[in-house]
């Protein structure tokens, strides 16, 4: 144990009066607290919808285009209203959020588990719906309020690379617990009677964990002081600041490249349950050392990476971590063995993370070149429109999906495919995400922040944070 920690304090330990390494890890925990709700509704849901309660795949993909329609509502405008909650002196502002909406979710996600298959198509369409318009609100006001948070504790573009790896680290042990689950339940002969009662206990740990995560938060005054937020007095000027952002060159490419070829390279593991079950058709052991073999070897490489996008920039860590994620989903088309499958994701994976990681410093520039070029600072306002995109781009993704799924001849209660079925599973799983990531890679290419103007940013924000944003800009 000695030598792990000697290990973690010395690639994430504090220098010259950053954040500590504790610090780091108590602003890290409240990000992976949050995954399993989503990996259960993202990546599991789907196949025990049309498997287990029999739901036709097309209402599933139907679902999610409502899903995606309520989000590009609510989303924004949730945003736009916790920059201006201001803070109170006695419950605080973002932590308290976060403590409010992580029973919510929690209770919400339980009780999709509750459908029946007895039930017909259209009711479990209509109950399933209410339940992930209560999940996602609950869910945008937590990551919203969360990520606000982390981007004024963590002002420097290397703090929020450590503290994203930390949280890596962690998310993805949680995360690979939550996904062996429905790769030794859900895929070849596994027992599928188990699903709910499992995932039960996996949501009272959860609940758990949101505690642990939240009880050692501190939601301090003095960390608001410098964050002026904007001047909204009625819709109509949230709607004006919304369109100057979304048509501003930084925004609109990093939109655009998030729309089209990351939420193309997030959404693999719902294909890979059926791909595993139905393509390579292996058992669910082997399903779960493809699932858990990549996430160990992205681990040990994850610090390289990070360490890489200190250096030379998110931007271009980003364009050159495209290459092994087409490579990955490439092979999807042909490979028929279990072990393969394991080199595929491994790539898929890896890719994956470190434009992830990569990520928190493109998303949190965005916020602070705004705030350079504004005087206020719309957090707020950017993580409800990125909250919505990354449910929206899920949805988006999975009604790709299923809508191919559904063209080709899936049928759920089938022990064995046609190749037909099979063809089209290989097309969602590997072709689709390979056209997304090459039409994707273009707009990234005209993405203005590069890593001169990373570091200017990355340097008024640590000054703004310390009260010298006027001087910072005189100068």
């Amino acid at each position: 144990m000695g030598k792990i920690a000697s290990f973690f304090h010395e690639k994430f330990g504090s220098e010259g009066g950053k954040l500590t390494f504790r610090e780091k890890i108590t602003l890290a925990l409240p990000g992976p607290a949050s995954v399993i709700g989503p990996i259960i509704i993202h990546n599991t849901l789907m196949k025990f919808y049309t498997d287990i309660i029999g739901l036709d795949a097309k209402f599933y993909g139907w679902i999610y285009l409502i899903y995606s329609i309520w989000n590009a509502i609510n989303d924004p405008l949730l945003g736009a209203y916790i920059d201006k909650l201001p803070f109170h002196k006695k419950r605080g502002k973002y932590v308290y959020l976060m403590k409010v909406t992580a029973p919510t979710m929690l209770i919400s996600i339980f009780f999709m588990l509750l459908s029946s298959p007895s039930w017909s198509d259209w009711v479990v369409f209509w109950v399933l719906l209410a339940e992930l318009f209560i999940f996602d609100t609950a869910y945008t006001v937590y990551s919203v309020a969360y990520n606000s948070y982390f981007l004024l504790a963590a002002p420097d573009k290397e703090e929020r690379v450590d503290v994203d790896i930390i949280r890596t680290y962690i998310g993805n042990v949680l995360g690979a617990i939550t996904t062996i689950i429905p790769t030794l339940l859900l895929v070849g002969g596994g027992n599928r009677a188990l699903v709910i009662p499992v995932f039960s206990v996996v949501i009272l740990v959860n609940a758990g964990m949101y505690f642990v995560a939240l009880r050692t938060l501190k939601d301090k005054a003095s960390l608001y002081e410098t964050a002026t937020p904007p001047e909204h007095h009625n819709i109509k000027e949230v709607l004006a600041d919304v369109k100057r952002i979304v048509i501003s060159k930084p925004f609109l490419t990093y939109l655009l490249f998030y729309i089209i070829a990351r939420g193309a390279i997030g959404f693999y593991f719902t294909p890979f349950l059926y791909f595993m079950d139905s393509v390579v058709k292996t058992s669910g052991t082997v399903a779960t050392l493809a699932d858990v073999i990549p996430g160990v070897i992205m681990l040990i490489l994850l610090p390289w990476a990070g360490k890489k996008i200190k250096v030379y920039g998110s931007k271009l860590i980003t364009l050159l971590a495209f290459i092994p994620a087409v490579a990955g989903f490439s092979s999807l088309l042909f490979i028929t063995k279990g072990w393969q499958a394991v080199i595929s994701y491994t790539l898929i994976v890896f890719a994956l993370n470190v434009i992830q990681t990569a990520g928190v410093v493109l998303n949190g520039e965005l916020i602070d070149y705004d705030e350079m070029q504004t005087g206020t600072r719309k957090t707020g306002l950017y993580g409800g429109l990125f909250a919505l995109l990354t449910t929206s781009l899920t949805s988006l993704q999975a009604t790709i999906f299923s809508g191919i799924l559904s063209r080709y001849g899936y049928d759920g209660t089938l022990a064995v495919q046609s190749e037909r079925a099979v063809w089209g599973i290989r097309v969602g799983a590997g072709l689709i995400p390979i056209i997304m990531c090459v039409v994707g890679f273009i707009p990234m290419l005209f993405f203005p922040i590069g890593r001169k103007l990373e570091k200017e940013i990355s340097d008024f924000n640590v000054a703004a944070r310390e009260g010298d944003k006027n001087e910072l800009k005189e100068s």
